[in-house]
């Protein structure tokens, strides 16, 4: 690999989270670049690495903008879980942005829904029923979920995290 790229060169930096050694320093040169840096850090979850894909979701939950919200939507079909959970964290939580855009729940709670009811990785359903539990005080349909949820899920510890969101 290159040098360190350029100042402005932000698909260099987003590329450069591929490698260990360099990642700290691009993590960090991206988000203190902040709104220019986005467009490269969406192409970002598009490469051909999870670990690129998953920390630039992590950027996105910072500095996400309305332009990312439905690229992080997309996110939720990554092939690799750990990328998808983390894009459910980052449309749900409103602490970690940085700044005023908040993810309207009407692109993101169904797809947190259909993955409680139906993905076979328990971590994936584990980060969407905490997703939920974000909006289940205000969402009556949330609630029937997670209630149904805590009574079904194969796995005794999401049933346990469910009924603790609901009661």
């Amino acid at each position: 690999m290159r040098g360190r790229p350029g100042p402005n060169d932000f698909d260099g930096w987003v590329a450069q989270l591929a490698v260990s050694s360099c990642r700290p320093r691009a993590k960090q040169h991206l988000m203190t670049s902040g709104p220019p840096a986005l467009p490269a850090i969406r192409r970002g979850l598009r490469h051909g690495k999870p670990i690129v894909r998953r920390l630039c979701v992590n950027l996105l939950d910072r500095l996400v903008d309305e332009e990312s919200v439905s690229t992080l939507v997309e996110a939720l079909d990554d092939e690799a879980p750990e990328v998808s959970a983390r894009a459910l964290h980052a449309l749900a939580c409103d602490r970690c942005k940085q700044n005023d855009c908040r993810p309207g729940e009407d692109l993101w709670v169904p797809r947190a829904v259909q993955l409680v009811e139906t993905s076979t990785n328990p971590d994936l359903r584990a980060a969407a029923i905490d997703a939920l539990n974000k909006v289940v005080s205000r969402r009556p349909d949330v609630a029937a979920v997670l209630r149904a949820t805590a009574e079904t899920d194969p796995n005794r510890g999401l049933r346990s995290m469910a009924r603790r969101y609901v009661n």
